[in-house]
């Protein structure tokens, strides 16, 4: 029991650790509040996928834009649940920042932008045992800043599509 306690207070400091001023990851910038959670995709009856989504909302009267690379608006990254520690980035790959997309928030409004569809399997590769992930979405619509925001868990297995 002794060891299970030690654990769970390590994995309290390492999860606090990461936050500048003890209350989580910064979701809000100049106005722009952002939410991420992972979404089940079921093609058929068959292929599963999931997805991440990154919901941007304008907090502010006044219209504001974010730009992002066209071809990663978000990337996943996956921590183990117990121990928080990363098994999976996206963001070590390479992502063509010469192509860009801008969208237009007024003053309330939302937009959603998404990972697009992945794999199990392929995720998985050959190195992570199938087992629930702790989700991470990283959007990079704040300039030079990557913005990573807890999406939730999900289990990620192998089978039909993945």
């Amino acid at each position: 029991m002794r060891v299970s306690r030690k654990m769970t207070v390590g994995v309290l400091i390492a999860i606090a650790g990461c936050a500048t001023d003890g209350t989580g990851p910064q979701t809000e910038f100049d106005g722009v509040k952002y939410t991420a959670t992972v979404s089940l995709i079921q093609s058929g009856q068959s292929l599963t996928q999931f997805a991440v989504l990154v919901t941007l909302e304008n907090m502010t009267t006044a219209t504001v834009t974010r730009t992002y690379p066209a071809g990663c608006p978000v990337r996943v990254r996956l921590y183990r649940q117990v121990d928080g520690r990363r098994v999976y980035d996206e963001t070590l790959r390479t992502c063509d920042f010469t192509t860009s997309a801008t969208i237009t928030l007024t003053s309330r409004a939302t937009q959603t932008l998404t990972s697009g569809p992945r794999l199990p399997g392929t995720v998985l590769g050959d190195s992570l045992p199938v087992a629930t992930y702790i989700v991470h979405a990283v959007a990079t619509t704040e300039g030079i800043s990557l913005v990573e925001l807890p999406a939730g868990s999900y289990l990620i297995g192998t089978g039909p599509g993945g």
